[in-house]
């Protein structure tokens, strides 16, 4: 019972768009042929309630309405859950609308949604550094499940659980998965944990470089990757920091401090007090 009502769950929401991936996945045309099946079958139940509904009347319409409105409910449970994933990772955390919904998933929610909610879950408890919840809640989550940009969201939340729990050169690359994520918080803590990483070795932080402009030309959009970004060429050029005007150096300094530059730091503020630079 448990596998089949899960399966019809899943299979309604699929048909009706919400656990569709992005067009030309490998998987777009199997989806394709499944939503035609699920409206084949159901135009087929509509026919079968009509010649019922001679022999039952309104009673025979019964099971083409009962499963519209299943399937209306699996999706509404998709799309809940994918919106309490964006809720977790994007707002402040003291907003009461952050924290995802507890309680059991709804009986008549279809395996993606139990994902998402999961990965809500790991979101939340990574970002309040409740480490022991989010590792617990992470076994929960199958990628298969999760469309690109919420796959970015599951790899930044095991980078801040790496970083939490003192690994920070594996939060560094599995943040290299996760970057750009949209969510310009997640993107600078992340980002900076990267750059520290790399900064000794310029071959990496080109590599990082080319990356993360390939990313934001393709047209992701980071704010906090793209001071990172401007702060990375000064690794490679150190006389553009004199280009730099005031505003630009003072938020540039507070990178390079969180990185642990301290000499490019102290420079940079120099930079922004123009009275006192040399």
């Amino acid at each position: 019972m448990g596998s089949a009502w899960t399966w019809l769950l899943e299979w309604c929401a699929e048909a009706l768009g919400a656990t569709d991936g992005p067009a030309g996945c490998p998987e777009a045309g199997a989806r394709r042929r499944r939503r035609s099946l699920f409206f084949l079958a159901l135009s087929l139940l509509i026919v079968a309630s009509f010649f019922l509904g001679e022999l039952w009347g309104l009673k025979g319409l019964l099971p083409s309405v009962a499963l519209f409105l299943l399937a209306v409910q699996a999706t509404r449970a998709v799309l809940d859950a994918r919106a309490a994933v964006w809720r977790a990772a994007a707002l402040d955390l003291d907003d009461p609308a952050q924290r995802p919904p507890e309680g059991a998933d709804p009986w008549f929610a279809p395996p993606t949604a139990r994902v998402l909610r999961a990965l809500a879950a790991v979101i939340d408890a990574a970002r309040r550094e409740r480490y022991a919840i989010a590792l617990e809640r992470l076994t929960h989550v199958e990628r298969a499940a999760l469309r690109p940009d919420e796959a970015r969201l599951l790899d930044a939340a095991r980078a801040l659980l790496s970083l939490g729990l003192g690994d920070p050169a594996r939060a560094a690359q599995q943040a290299i998965l996760a970057l750009p994520t949209g969510i310009d918080a997640i993107d600078a803590r992340l980002g900076r944990v990267v750059l520290a990483d790399a900064w000794r070795s310029p071959a990496r932080l080109e590599a990082i470089e080319r990356a993360w402009r390939r990313e934001l030309r393709g047209g992701a959009t980071s704010e906090a990757l793209s001071r990172l970004l401007s702060l990375s060429r000064l690794r490679f050029l150190p006389d553009a920091l004199e280009a730099l005007d005031a505003a630009e150096a003072r938020a540039l300094s507070a990178e390079a401090w969180a990185i642990g530059e301290e000499e490019l730091a102290a420079a940079l503020e120099a930079r922004a007090r123009p009275g006192i630079y040399r």
